[in-house]
């Protein structure tokens, strides 16, 4: 059910780019991080890393987009820009949007600050099962203003090439995960074509 979303959009060579957006992927507010408070979840620390290592390779700013989702959480763009500042990446290349609560508000909001900056190509960062709902929504609202989105799909769930192993046969809770995962991008995407 994951694999068709998985394998939509395939990782592109950044060398056009001028930024990388990277969608926050959930955090918790209160947890302990070091001497710091608040962590991403796992989807979100997965873009994260990658956003941070293609952004030392090709010298290009972040511009991290999540908001604080639920009262007791905490915003995921504030979390992962200090995680990023502790990984060396400086401030200077480090753009923050912390107002988006859904893909649809990343892709709104993440649109204003490419145009305020003059963005014209961007490298549009997310788990590879949420990649095409967020092509969606990024393509329609950085579109309408000329600017360019390209996908890297990381932190996938599923291997391409999988041959079969019988311990498939066993119940897995990381596959019911993971369906769980496809079914909710599958009614976003629904949600995002009956939007237009």
């Amino acid at each position: 059910m994951g694999q068709p979303l998985e394998n939509r959009y395939s990782q592109q060579e950044p060398a056009a780019a001028q930024v990388i957006v990277v969608l926050g992927g959930g955090s918790v507010g209160s947890v302990p991080d070091g001497t710091e408070r608040g962590g991403l979840m796992s989807a979100g620390a997965a873009r994260l890393l990658t956003a941070a290592r293609l952004a030392k390779q090709h010298s290009l700013p972040v511009l991290i987009s999540g908001g604080q989702v639920f009262s007791d959480g905490a915003s995921e763009a504030l979390i992962a820009e200090r995680i990023l500042l502790q990984l060396g990446l400086p401030q200077e290349q480090i753009i923050v949007e912390t107002q988006a609560r859904t893909t649809k508000e990343n892709a709104a909001y993440s649109a204003a600050l490419c145009r305020e900056r003059g963005y014209k190509n961007v490298l549009l960062l997310t788990s590879a099962l949420h990649m095409p709902r967020s092509m969606q929504f990024f393509e329609r609202y950085l579109g309408e203003q000329g600017i360019k989105v390209v996908a890297y799909p990381c932190d996938y769930t599923l291997n391409p090439q999988g041959k079969f192993n019988p311990r498939w046969l066993v119940p897995q809770l990381q596959a019911f995960d993971i369906t769980c995962m496809a079914l909710h991008e599958y009614v976003g995407m629904a949600g995002a074509f009956l939007q237009r």
